[in-house]
Parts: C-alpha cells; sequence; structure tokens
C-alpha cells in the first residue's frame, strides 16, 4: 500500500517537532524533523502516502505535507496516580503495572489526574505522550 485516508484522533495543533499522529486506523505516525505551523483542527482528515522511500502526511487544514515515520507503540494506557508534569526525575506508573521513568532533565508543568498515555520508539528514541501535553519526554522502564 502506498496511500491511504484516515482520521486524527483527537485535536490536531499543526506541526512541531517529534509531534505523535494517531489515527483512527490504530496506526501511529510521527513527523521526522523539526518543522513548526500552528493550527487547530478537531479530528481532521489525513492522506498518508509514498514517495520513493519516505512517507508524508497530508492534513485536510494545512497547506503542505511533512514528512513521517510510522512509530510502534511499547505502552498504552493510564497513569494510576496524579500527573503534575515533568521534573527531572519522575516515575509513571500505568494500570498495567509496568514503571517508566524519565530519562532526560525537561521541566513542564500539567496537572491531570490519571490521564491516559502513550509510550512509542520515536525518531529521537522512547517517549512518553501524556494527553493534554503538546510534547513528550524521554523515557526508559523500569
Amino acid at each position: 500500500m502506498t496511500e491511504f485516508k484516515s482520521r486524527l484522533t483527537g485535536s490536531f495543533t499543526g506541526y512541531r517537532g517529534g509531534a505523535i499522529f494517531r489515527l483512527t486506523n490504530g496506526q501511529v505516525w510521527q513527523q521526522r524533523r523539526y518543522k513548526y505551523q500552528y493550527r487547530y483542527k478537531y479530528r481532521p482528515e489525513v492522506r498518508i502516502y509514498r514517495d520513493g522511500n519516505r512517507w508524508f502526511a497530508e492534513f485536510d487544514c494545512m497547506f503542505e505535507p511533512i514528512e513521517v515515520v510510522r512509530v510502534p507503540v511499547l505502552e498504552e494506557g493510564t497513569i494510576v496516580s496524579d500527573f503534575d508534569g515533568f521534573d527531572g526525575n519522575r516515575r509513571f506508573e500505568f494500570q498495567s503495572g509496568r514503571i517508566w521513568e524519565q530519562a532526560e532533565c525537561k521541566y513542564r508543568y500539567h496537572y491531570a489526574t490519571r490521564p491516559a498515555a502513550l509510550v512509542v520508539e520515536g525518531v529521537d528514541g522512547v517517549l512518553l505522550y501524556v494527553e493534554g501535553m503538546d510534547e513528550g519526554v524521554r523515557v526508559r522502564r523500569v
């Protein structure tokens, strides 16, 4: 298959370094190179297509496509405690019982009770993305 159409699950906020795109067909794609362009749309349509050996995502609300790579999901579920962001050495326990710890020094505050979260093996390593936050953090499994 060299082309297919789907929709993004949830809100789209444009392109930014390492952006993750979860599709309604279950696939997860990640922006390959840094580019920032903000545009908001809820559940936009997206066309994923291959040009040579590179893949691109073309969103119905953007003016140009962006290069993407498909990334494997290592963990998906709910963080079992209150979440208040990244602080440099935080641990995140999932409902499955698996624990991931922050593997980079990054500080971002965001409060949520039992948020949905996703761990992917992405372009920049193993990353944790938490619902409601625009960027992820590198993690390692404990």
